[in-house]
Parts: structure tokens; sequence; C-alpha cells
């Protein structure tokens, strides 16, 4: 699959929203709701594996006709709790990920790194509010 800059900016520019209605949080105030997505995103992360190398034997590394450009992302919620993320390019096939919130997670900090490997400069266009960061690992934070 290939996104482009654009979609990319659009999918984390709401991934905000997705992880609030994930969480329960809509109608917490913003900074509230930015320490929840912090806090579970951390938690997230802590239990990733990104050092697994990925094997590919036996496995078609792209179809015939080559990688697919996502052209349509479409975000549904699921009743178990996660949400399906529809990805389509020029055919009516897609890719379907039923993704629970930690794999979204992983989902969007594979994604950011990248975008920001790529150079697409994207934390100049994505705000606090989205919850991603794509400049580089956060600051440690002091607690008194």
């Amino acid at each position: 699959m290939w996104m482009t800059r654009r979609m990319t900016l659009q999918f984390l520019a709401s991934i905000g929203k997705i992880f609030d209605h994930l969480t329960g949080t809509e109608a917490q105030p913003t900074e509230q709701r930015q320490a929840v997505n912090e806090f579970r995103r951390e938690s997230a992360m802590s239990t990733a594996n990104f050092n697994q190398p990925y094997e590919e034997e036996g496995l078609v590394p792209f179809p015939a006709d080559g990688p697919m450009l996502v052209k349509k992302l479409n975000v549904a919620a699921l009743k178990t709790g996660g949400v399906q993320l529809t990805l389509t390019g020029n055919g009516p096939d897609g890719v379907r990920l039923n993704l629970g919130e930690k794999e979204l997670h992983a989902v969007v900090h594979m994604l950011s790194q990248t975008a920001e490997k790529a150079q697409w400069a994207l934390g100049a266009h994505l705000t606090k509010s989205t919850g991603v960061s794509v400049a580089g690992p956060a600051k440690p934070r002091v607690v008194n």
C-alpha cells in the first residue's frame, strides 16, 4: 500500500477524535483528553514489540498490478470497542483492518515514524489536539 503525504496528514489530523471516541472522553476538557490519550498511548507503546522482524516467507509482496495507492480511508466504530479502517484504491476491493485501541496506537506510531523518515514535516501541520507526535521523542516529564 502507498499512502500519499496528504492522505497521511488527513488521517493523523483526525486520529485525536478517533481516540477520544475509543476512550469515551469526547465530553471532557481538552487538557484532560490529551492527558488520557497520552497515558493510553504510552501504555500501548510500552507493550508493543517493534523489534520483531517481518517474516515474508511464503507471502506475495504485492498484487500482480503493483501496490495499492490508497485513495480513500474510512474509519468505522466496531461494537467490540475498536475501529475498522478500510483503505481503498481504484477498485472496489480494499484492505480492512479491525483494530483495538492498542493496535491503532501502534499503526499511528509506525505511520508517524515513516513520515518522519521520509522528511514529510507533518509536525508543522498537526496541532496538539491530535495527540500525534512526528517530531521525535518526547521530553521526559518531571513530577514534583
